[in-house]
């Protein structure tokens, strides 16, 4: 089912937030996917790193076994390579290191006591006890539970401020050994942020393209809305000017006042008998007060005239359909696009409420069901209500004598469906209250009132269709 746009209006800002939002979802997941791989990496390279100094240790031991070098020189002169040579105060000068390894990296080795046999600062010291800031104890979780790498906060012994570390431990069984590398957590992702960089920045460019977006839509909808604001006022003023047309044209002879309204009257009652829905019958309610409009303009001389209308006179008089189209064309131009239909089926009752069924009517001569249905009905409706008004040269006909002839014109004049649906709604009480409609109260109104229904209410003549009582 397609979505009202009322409904697509509250709908596309609500898409434009969701979608920065998953955007952020989306690159957050493949963030975490490729810092996971990054790390990955690095902990592999680092462990390529720590190959090497297993090559050195393997070296040194093999001339151990040798016995070219005793355990104890062995090991002094691979703490010097891999930490540098011991100051007097004990501390190693790591300056001097003569393995190459990654710059901001750090070699050390500690025993299976947990005592550090290979450090620059803190040689000697037993950490075995030692919690890092988060409670954790390194050398425990990597002497009982064999942890290869590790993530950790880092405090070291002398007080100084703890930092994230994060350090890959290899186990070197000849000398009992645990021997690792470690390098600062925020020097392992240098390289990465750059790419954290350029994830944060399109993340913030979607959310402000999102913002610019949500403020385009807001100002279309408040032009759209002042458009339509100014539509509905423009809508407003012409139907005050229809309505002031129609009032004016009734005005003009006391003999015909009133006859729009029953016209559109007649024209609702019929039309519900047909099955329309409520906004369809005050559509074709609001055209039969207009059928007329386009006798506004024809001199009183003529439109007035109390006696025959010469063929001059007659051609004049039968323009009026297609004149008050194109007066309704002018004042509903600039009519709303959702109005649409309802103003075609005015303009279509206003031009072709004079075609007859047998294709003699005017102004275009349609025939049949050509004729749109609610042309069919405005014209019974028309010429019943014609038929039963008084005008200055004739008295109107009573009730039964306009049914007989609406019968005896059934398939010339008058559609014979539209005829059966009439005789089944309008009875004697609908035309008595017809004729007593107050023209300043219920002109262009969209509902009868309660009165109106119990009339429509009453049962209908007993009859076939088309045959008078």
């Amino acid at each position: 089912m397609p979505l009202k746009p009322a409904t697509q209006s509250r709908l596309y800002p609500l898409f434009l937030v969701l979608l920065p939002i998953l955007f952020t979802c989306v690159v957050f997941f493949g963030y975490s996917q490729a810092q996971l791989l990054y790390y990955k990496n690095g902990v592999q390279a680092m462990d390529r790193q720590l190959d090497t100094v297993f090559q050195i240790l393997s070296l040194f031991h093999e001339r151990v076994e040798e016995g070219s070098l005793t355990f104890t020189e062995a090991q002094q002169r691979v703490k010097d390579l891999i930490a540098g040579p011991k100051r007097p105060d004990g501390t190693r000068d790591s300056s001097a290191v003569r393995l190459t390894i990654g710059e901001g990296e750090i070699l050390y080795a500690f025993n299976s006591q947990g005592t550090l046999t290979v450090h620059a600062e803190w040689e000697g010291q037993n950490l075995n006890n030692t919690p890092t800031p988060e409670g954790r104890y390194l050398i425990r979780e990597v002497l009982n539970e064999g942890k290869h790498h590790l993530s950790y906060q880092w405090q070291p012994p002398d007080g100084a401020s703890p930092e994230s570390r994060i350090s890959v431990v290899r186990y070197f069984p000849q000398w009992d050994w645990y021997v690792g590398i470690v390098t600062s957590e925020e020097r392992f992702y240098q390289q990465f942020s750059s790419f954290k960089t350029l994830l944060v920045l399109l993340v913030a460019g979607s959310y402000l393209i999102t913002a610019v977006l949500i403020y385009l839509t807001q100002r279309q909808e408040k032009l759209l809305l002042s458009s339509k604001r100014r539509g509905e006022q423009l809508a407003e003023a012409n139907q005050s000017i229809l309505k002031s047309l129609a009032v004016a044209l009734e005005e003009r002879d006391s003999y015909t006042s009133g006859h729009s309204q029953r016209v559109a009257y007649y024209m609702r009652v019929i039309g519900k008998q047909m099955g329309m829905d409520e906004a369809m019958l005050d559509t074709v309610y609001t055209g039969g007060l207009l059928h007329d409009i386009g006798k506004i303009g024809i001199e009183d001389s003529i439109l007035l005239k109390p006696g025959r209308l010469t063929d001059e006179e007659y051609e004049i008089i039968k323009a009026h359909p297609v004149r008050g189209e194109a007066l309704l064309r002018k004042l509903f131009a600039q009519a709303g696009t959702q109005d649409s239909q309802q103003i075609e089926t005015i303009l279509v009752i206003t031009r072709h409420h004079h075609e007859r069924f047998d294709g003699k009517g005017y102004p275009d001569g349609l025939k049949g069901e050509d004729i749109p249905l609610v042309a069919r009905i405005s014209a019974v409706a028309d010429a019943f209500d014609a038929m039963t008004s008084s005008r200055a040269y004739r008295k109107g006909l009573s009730f039964s004598k306009a049914c007989d002839e609406i019968i005896r014109n059934t398939g010339t004049q008058f559609c014979p469906q539209v005829v059966d649906a009439f005789f089944q709604s309008v009875t004697e009480e609908t035309f008595f209250h017809a004729h007593h409609i107050s023209r300043a109260n219920q002109l262009l109104l969209d509902r009868f009132d309660e009165a109106r229904e119990i009339a429509l209410a009453q049962p209908p003549f007993n009859r076939e269709p088309g045959i008078p009582q």
